[in-house]
């Protein structure tokens, strides 16, 4: 998975763990997702009276913002994605772009079954920026709104459809000596089947220890080996003739569609995390 879903599945997983009671540690700076930005901040996004947006303080750190939402009463925090469904392009194909791919957001759930929509806008402040910490991140809470009753994720259910998507793309990328991404599926099969026992992916504190069930910290480790959908020379830019691009299309989009929904799933578990 790309830096921005990395870094909201960590908020997502650390703040559920502070609102259950559990040591969340030192977010920031010190987690991987934060490695090249130079903060991470919380605004609440406002009307004013002209009616432009008025971006007001919430918390200068991950650390006050789960502080903020344990002070207000929050519940706990779920993960979602929304498809932008551009006509013009995919969100596969816009994967690889800043705000591309669809829209990942938190929902804090409240009392009263009331829920708050926050939205990270990533900015590069400085190329040159020491440790190359080029990135300011801001998340806004953009809306409030009915809290929408969802069961518990369903980690079976999606490992199965992950595994299988990995597969035909898998066979799919041997059988046309697709180089290095052959072996990015053929390590997330391996994660998946080992049960976590072979980790290959960059994040390994995207949530905090014993936090999350072994199954649902394989899948978020597929799913970082399996995230080919980058830029210039991704997987996305690679090219058939007929009738082996049409497949290439079915199993690419296929596997991205079981990605997404994947990491929500693992994601959300924190979510049902027992309480200390």
């Amino acid at each position: 998975m790309n830096g921005p879903i990395a870094q909201i599945v960590a908020l997502t997983c650390h703040g559920n763990a502070s609102l259950h009671g559990v040591d969340a540690g030192d977010f920031f700076p010190g987690n991987s997702t934060c490695a090249f930005c130079d903060r991470v901040t919380f605004v609440a996004v406002k009307k004013s009276l002209f009616g432009r947006p008025k971006e007001v303080a919430v918390a200068g750190t991950p650390q006050e913002w789960f502080a903020h939402l344990e002070s207000t009463g929050s519940l706990g925090i779920r993960l979602h994605r929304e498809a932008q469904n551009d006509p013009d392009m995919s969100d596969r194909m816009s994967a690889g772009f800043v705000h591309g791919g669809g829209t990942w957001y938190m929902e804090v759930l409240g009392r009263r079954n009331q829920s708050e929509f926050w939205i990270a806008r990533w900015e590069v402040w400085n190329q040159e920026a020491p440790e190359q910490r080029i990135w300011r991140v801001t998340y806004g809470r953009v809306s409030k709104g009915p809290t929408t009753q969802i069961g518990p994720p369903d980690i079976q259910q999606a490992s199965s459809r992950l595994e299988e998507a990995l597969r035909e793309i898998h066979a799919f990328s041997a059988k046309h000596e697709c180089g290095p991404f052959t072996q990015y599926f053929a390590e997330a099969l391996d994660a998946l089947e080992s049960g976590g026992d072979h980790r290959h992916a960059y994040h390994h504190d995207l949530a905090p220890t014993d936090l999350l069930s072994p199954q649902a910290r394989t899948l978020l480790d597929a799913c970082q080996q399996a995230w080919v959908f980058g830029g210039m020379g991704s997987w996305n830019d690679m090219g058939f003739d007929e009738p082996e691009h049409a497949e290439y299309e079915r199993v690419s989009e296929q596997l991205f569609d079981c990605v997404n929904e994947s990491i929500a799933v693992a994601a959300n578990e924190s979510f049902y995390a027992p309480r200390q």
